[in-house]
């Protein structure tokens, strides 16, 4: 039998060897030199995945190709963004379907975007009185209601145009997202803000209205399905909203003509 250091002073043997030592005289000593020399095979190969970390090169080619890529691919969704419009052919059978005259279409589509612009007016409000240096979470909970109200709004006359059939042609100019007016807002002067802002959209419904029914000389042009759900559903909850917005900046008055700023904020407390 071989002992350690009789080991070490002979040749290193080669593999066919070095199986016949291992099963016959010391196994332990070969397994320590089996894993010395798989080691040193492995540190002959280069490591090419470090390599790459260390060379700035990679990484800088890396980063252009996939800015490039990005660059391309946001260029494709401008030029698909422009043609926002269904190319599928109506079927003949819908021939005389969508029924709604020019006029009234026309204007259906400006009162959404009017609802959309209350919306986020309202979410300007909103964002304003929650601000920690103004804190009137009262006002800033009406105004976010307010605006998700607003906002159901014209998504519900897209939703009866889509009723309708008229929303199979290009919808790209359906909504555009207007600038909002920000200014620092007292609690009196947000709600008469909104006042005139509903009064202003419950105006533009009743001229919807008048569009759509069309002139009196030809029952054609009156579409009454549509007069009658925006005179039944919109139009109550428009007068409806403006009566409460009223009492509000009644009663906001009279608490600070007495008690001042902290009739504001006892109101924003009782809101």
């Amino acid at each position: 039998m071989y002992s350690h250091s009789a080991l070490c002073e002979r040749e290193r043997p080669t593999t066919k060897r070095l199986k016949v030592f291992c099963s016959t005289q010391a196994p332990t000593v070969c397994i320590h030199i089996a894993k010395a020399r798989k080691a040193e095979e492995l540190r002959k190969i280069p490591n090419i995945n470090n390599n790459n970390k260390r060379n700035p090169k990679n990484k800088m080619m890396k980063f252009c190709a996939s800015f490039c890529l990005l660059t391309v691919l946001a260029a494709i969704n401008m030029a698909q963004a422009d043609n926002l419009q269904c190319n599928i052919k109506s079927n003949a059978a819908f021939r005389g379907w969508p029924d709604m005259k020019e006029p009234c279409i026309r204007s259906m589509r400006e009162q959404i975007q009017k609802e959309i612009n209350a919306s986020m007016q309202y979410l300007a409000m909103a964002a304003y009185f929650s601000n920690d240096t103004v804190n009137r979470p009262g006002f800033a909970e009406h105004f976010f209601k307010a605006a998700k109200e607003e906002r159901e709004h014209g998504a519900k006359l897209i939703e009866y145009l889509s009723m309708r059939g008229e929303l199979t042609h290009t919808v790209k100019d359906l909504i555009k997202v207007s600038p909002v007016k920000v200014k620092n807002w007292t609690g009196l002067s947000a709600l008469e803000d909104a006042f005139k802002l509903e009064t202003e959209v419950t105006k533009s419904i009743r001229d919807l209205i008048k569009t759509c029914e069309g002139n009196s000389k030809k029952a054609d042009d009156n579409d009454y399905h549509l007069v009658d759900y925006l005179t039944g559903v919109y139009l109550e909850e428009q007068l409806t909203g403006q009566r409460e917005l009223a009492g509000k900046i009644t009663t906001l008055e009279k608490m600070m003509s007495s008690q001042g700023e902290l009739g504001e904020f006892l109101f924003d407390k009782n809101m």
